[in-house]
């Protein structure tokens, strides 16, 4: 049966398998749980540009008047796409479990781009299947970045919302820099090889919202993680990152947990302030360690 605990996030028994989702669960549930809304967690923050941005547009409209424009809403002001930064956690996550995996407790990563429907390799990407195979594909077989981000056969659990430009008033954010193709054998610039690229000034601020379908804390442990690497600058987002672009800050403001019951009783969400939420991802970081093995962490 289900239960709700103090951090207003249900935890309940799987009836195929007997186990509880929380910190201690060892035996590995089904990702595809969709079929069952326990709860939804949203977490609110703040993505600052530390360093200056580019996101680049597939391309440039007739107005723009750099060779790489940044990608803009509809009013002409920068973004940063939710696919964008979803990416980049992807990659990151991958690239930190490989380094570290234990794959009899579930923490390994596939190569999500091997899409060898044979699965002839042991790390082909989770989901990959020929024309009319989905039904025989076993979830249960799911590395623990697929399980939290999305397969080619399970859906995400993980929705980041594209960044917004946050109370914006004044000049543009935008500005125009110079940029020289080096030839890499001869180590000369070309002739005609100067180019401009549009850039986001350091400084300028990102509403961030993330929604998470029925959060399991070991799961969310490696989501945090994955944040934390971009707020430390060792993930950059967009491009040009090797020049020092893309260094990003971020400052987690509050969250809500809507539970199945408080949804259909009526009742408000759980709300997290930036404090209680700090506590939360340490309990989170906490149970990954706990479910990979390793040492105990604090905070």
């Amino acid at each position: 049966m289900p239960s709700e605990g103090s951090n207003g996030i249900t935890s309940h028994s799987d009836d195929r398998r007997g186990t509880m989702v929380n910190a201690s669960e060892t035996v590995l549930l089904d990702p595809a749980d969709f079929h069952r809304l326990d709860s939804r967690l949203r977490l609110r923050g703040v993505l600052r540009a530390r360093t200056a941005l580019h996101v680049g547009a597939a391309q440039g409209g007739d107005q723009e008047i750099s060779d790489l424009p940044v990608l803009k809403d509809g009013r002409g002001l920068p973004f940063i796409p939710g696919a964008s930064l979803k990416g980049v956690l992807r990659s990151t996550l991958e690239a930190l479990v490989r380094a570290a995996e234990n794959e009899p407790r579930g923490i390994w990563a596939c190569d999500s781009l091997d899409g060898d429907v044979d699965h002839r390799h042991p790390r082909t990407a989770c989901g990959a299947h020929g024309k009319g195979g989905r039904g025989s594909i076993d979830t249960g077989r799911t590395c623990a970045v697929c399980r939290l981000l999305g397969s080619r056969a399970i859906a995400s659990h993980v929705r980041v919302s594209d960044a917004m430009l946050r109370e914006h008033e004044g000049a543009s954010p935008i500005e125009i820099r110079d940029g020289v193709a080096i030839d890499r054998d001869l180590g000369t610039v070309p002739r005609s090889q100067k180019y401009q690229f549009e850039v986001v000034a350091p400084g300028t601020t990102f509403d961030l919202e993330v929604f998470v379908e029925n959060p399991r804390d070991w799961l969310m442990g490696l989501l945090t993680i994955g944040w934390d690497q971009i707020a430390d600058g060792f993930t950059a987002v967009g491009g040009f990152g090797s020049r020092g672009l893309g260094r990003m800050e971020l400052q987690w403001e509050s969250a809500e947990v809507f539970t199945a019951m408080s949804l259909l009783q009526n009742q408000p969400p759980t709300q997290w302030t930036s404090e209680a939420l700090e506590a939360e991802q340490g309990k989170w970081r906490r149970a990954l360690a706990q479910r990979h093995g390793g040492a105990h962490v604090q905070g």
